[in-house]
């Protein structure tokens, strides 16, 4: 998952980190901000009368907007999201905050947007790994997270940007954040351990050639667009996301032998399941392990009892452990950029 599109951190062109070393350091870096960051939004970052929120973001961090939205929704919040290119202009009524997500703060279409609805009058926070951004200077307020080094095909930079964005859909909810974000990073470890040979087996089986389709459950639905983005700017899979009862409505039928399944979500998603193993194709299924999986289906879980971007959180590091294995199996490298980025990035707002 890069910052929008493969950004680097620092100086351009540059990675302070590959994939498998951000792998290892997101972690710590997610511990720190479960710890001191509820502190901070407690003072007042976020204001209880913001019911119409837009969330924007693009690329990963577009993909990172869908369970903190879904969160908000439930809540009676009269909440949406944009991934900042489909606003030719900025029309009242202007949402109660505009909250823009990217983790360099770099991403042009992010930062202009931010300004845009700024100048017409709207609040607008942004959250941000970057201690200094286009978009921290575009915004009216900035939860920025420190800075933490990160890879091309973002680790830590995801993990804590998307932490950020779950802990204010939690004050948007219910008005504090759950203390459960403080047990996440334990129950990360111990879900991708538990995962790792049976995501070692399908990266071996029906992900060692061909394509991916991963669907997810509507609160889950960060977990199936940020993990397709990783395969896609990884071990370069042609990859596509779907909501469960899109796919339903068609986007089904095409299953093969040529394209691999991975359904996230829960009773409805195990049905999905079920019914592509009448096709000869692979099919993987992410769920929280209360309900039995159907034959022929391959399954690892997370613990239960979370918010959608907690799990979603926990689903995509265990689903980052079959990036790298699918990676290895095609013999891929996950850190060689593919294309340069030309016109997606800024250094200034004076760039835009």
């Amino acid at each position: 998952m890069s910052r929008g599109a493969g950004e680097p951190m620092g100086t351009a062109g540059t990675f302070p980190l590959g994939f498998e070393e951000g792998r290892r350091t997101e972690l710590a870096a997610l511990r720190e901000v479960v710890g001191a960051l509820p502190g901070r939004l407690a003072e007042g970052v976020w204001r209880p009368g913001w019911r119409r929120v837009l969330l924007a973001g693009i690329g990963a961090s577009c993909a990172a907007l869908a369970s903190p939205l879904h969160r908000m929704r439930a809540a009676g919040i009269e909440a949406f999201r944009t991934d900042c290119s489909d606003f030719p202009e900025v029309p009242g009524p202007h949402p109660d905050v505009v909250v823009a997500l990217s983790q360099s703060g770099r991403s042009r279409e992010t930062a202009d947007l931010v300004a845009r609805f700024r100048g017409a009058g709207a609040a607008t926070l942004a959250v941000t790994n970057a201690d200094a951004s286009p978009l921290r200077d575009a915004a009216g307020a900035c939860v920025s997270l420190g800075g933490h080094p990160d890879s091309r095909v973002s680790t830590v930079g995801f993990v804590v940007t998307f932490a950020a964005l779950g802990m204010l859909a939690d004050l948007a909810a219910d008005g504090g954040v759950d203390e459960r974000w403080l047990a996440l990073p334990g129950l990360i470890e111990e879900s991708v351990a538990g995962a790792a040979k049976e995501l070692a087996a399908f990266a071996e089986g029906p992900m060692a050639a061909g394509s991916v389709d991963i669907v997810a459950a509507a609160p889950q639905l960060t977990t199936a667009e940020a993990v397709a983005l990783l395969f896609r700017e990884g071990p370069l899979v042609p990859s596509a996301a779907f909501g469960t009862r899109a796919y339903l409505h068609g986007y089904m039928d095409s299953a093969s032998g040529e394209t691999a399944h991975i359904v996230v979500g829960g009773e409805r998603e195990l049905a999905l399941a079920r019914q592509l193993t009448e096709k000869p194709t692979g099919v993987l299924a992410v769920t929280d392990g209360t309900l039995p999986l159907p034959p022929g289906v391959r399954g690892v879980a997370v613990p239960a009892r979370l918010t959608p971007p907690q799990r979603a959180l926990v689903e995509v590091c265990v689903l980052q452990e079959l990036v790298s294995a699918v990676a290895a199996v095609r013999g891929t490298s996950i850190d060689e950029v593919a294309f340069g980025r030309v016109d997606t990035k800024v250094d200034a707002l004076g760039e835009l």
